[in-house]
């Protein structure tokens, strides 16, 4: 179970709500004593309890942190939502935690409560309506408003995360609001209040009716869940956002909360710049693992092809940085190599030959055609004529990627970065087998050495 900072807000809220309620029942308490402040000391005393027994792990540690500083502010009289607040919060954890601020778990937690921080003015203007005359009146506005800033906090927070989503996961789930719409009311009005009911009803032994109240909401959470899910197009798979992409709509998100005038507009700028980026996503030509046991190749109709044997996750994270929704296990993936039992050897973009050798005999062939060759075993000195990431390569890069394009070659890796290199010797498609000035001559291809038709196949290297 996932503790978010929804979760640890509704369970704090319960407890403040709670206890206030009940000082209010006596009028001599409700004059007299800081009732609000003493429900607020409740809250955070019952949200770090809860803290404790839920498991304590770094996301709900974050989310107490801003739940305590939120509380805070109203022992000390403060605004208990303002930017002030936040920006406390969002210094705590990082000065305990300040690599969280790469992570998603901070950066989506923040970015939606930033949001929401700058709608809440807006949604804070009184109605110019008269007041009702009878109950149903009341409870129906009342049941209105309370559906409208439900689906409104929900849409906001969910373009606000949309980009730290598409970054990190690499997915966008366009259906959230109607899931949230239907699951948030059982989990604020039934689940929640339940935990804690459940709670303080178990040392009398009278907890048992809770749960199983509980459980029937748990229950019809779980079926609207499934229900959205089934949706066609409910997960959405787009391409890996560039990092300037993420940061122009980072800043587009701040300035549209900081400035309190009319300058907010200007988040128009940044934000307008990152979709710019957004429309125009880098993809990689070559995904290789960090052992070479495998790598997806662009081919020449634009889709990757697998080829070796990576693992499936490696294979769906390579998928879903490139927006492809294929599974690790379809088919279509396979069909564009061309694969024996020493090797497969995929046609890119341009008639580029991408070799992947995994037979020490396989050099002498794909060491003269081939213009990329990837390999997990030492590749011989003798194979200058085209790009070569052998084993010793890869250990010294670890996960690697290419891109390639007329005059060079992009390799980004975990351990050495982004390198831009030459095409080694003459790479030029049109003119094969001319060399350039001052580089060896590739050697042609001997049609006698092809791969004989009857050893080529479309599935797994034997």
């Amino acid at each position: 179970m996932s503790i978010s900072g929804l979760h640890m807000v509704l369970a704090a809220g319960t407890f403040f709500w709670l206890v206030r309620a009940l000082l209010s029942l006596g009028s001599t308490i409700a004059l007299l004593w800081p009732v609000k402040k003493i429900a607020a000391m409740a809250a955070m005393i019952g949200a770090t309890i809860y803290c404790i027994f839920s498991g304590s792990d770094v996301a709900t540690e974050r989310s107490l942190i801003m739940t305590l500083v939120m509380f805070g502010a109203v022992l000390a009289d403060r605004p208990a939502l303002s930017i002030r607040n936040l920006s406390i919060a969002a210094l705590i954890v990082l000065a305990r935690e300040p690599e969280a601020l790469l992570g998603p778990s901070f950066q989506m937690s923040f970015g939606a409560v930033v949001a929401m921080m700058a709608l809440v003015p807006l949604m804070q203007r009184k109605p110019t309506e008269g007041t009702p005359a009878t109950i149903l009146e009341r409870g129906l506005r009342w049941s209105g408003r309370a559906m409208l800033g439900l689906v409104t906090t929900t849409l906001v927070a969910s373009i606000a995360t949309a980009p730290f989503s598409a970054y990190h996961f690499q997915s966008l789930n366009p259906y959230g609001l109607i899931g949230n719409a239907l699951a948030l009311p059982l989990v604020s009005v039934v689940v929640m209040p339940s935990a804690v009911l459940g709670v303080l009803a178990y040392p009398f032994g009278l907890d048992r009716p809770v749960w199983q109240v509980m459980g029937v909401a748990v229950e019809q959470v779980l079926a609207v869940s499934a229900w959205v899910g089934s949706f066609s197009g409910s997960t959405v798979v787009v391409p890996a956002l560039s990092i300037a992409a993420l940061a122009f709509l980072s800043l587009g998100l701040l300035v549209l909360a900081i400035p309190a005038s009319s300058l907010r507009w200007m988040a128009l700028v940044p934000a307008g710049i990152g979709l710019a980026f957004t429309a125009a996503p880098v993809r990689h030509d070559i995904f290789i693992d960090r052992e070479g046991a495998g790598a997806a190749i662009r081919g020449a109709r634009g889709q990757l092809a697998l080829v070796g044997r990576p693992s499936d996750f490696v294979t769906e994270q390579w998928l879903r940085a490139d927006g492809d929704a294929r599974n690790a296990d379809d088919a279509s993936l396979r069909q564009e190599a061309r694969c024996d039992s020493a090797g497969c050897v995929v046609v890119a973009g341009a008639g580029r030959r991408i070799a992947f050798v995994q037979d020490y005999a396989a050099f002498e062939e794909d060491c003269r055609r081939a213009h990329v060759i990837v390999t997990r075993l030492q590749a011989p000195p003798t194979c200058y004529g085209a790009f070569v990431l052998d084993g010793e390569a890869l250990k010294e890069r670890g996960a690697t990627t290419l891109r390639l394009s007329n005059d060079a070659i992009e390799v980004r890796s975990v351990r050495k970065g982004r390198e831009v290199m030459d095409w080694p010797g003459d790479q030029s498609i049109q003119a094969e087998g001319v060399p350039a000035q001052g580089r060896p001559r590739r050697a042609r291809p001997v049609p006698e050495q092809d791969l004989p038709e009857d050893e080529i196949s479309t599935g797994e290297p034997d």
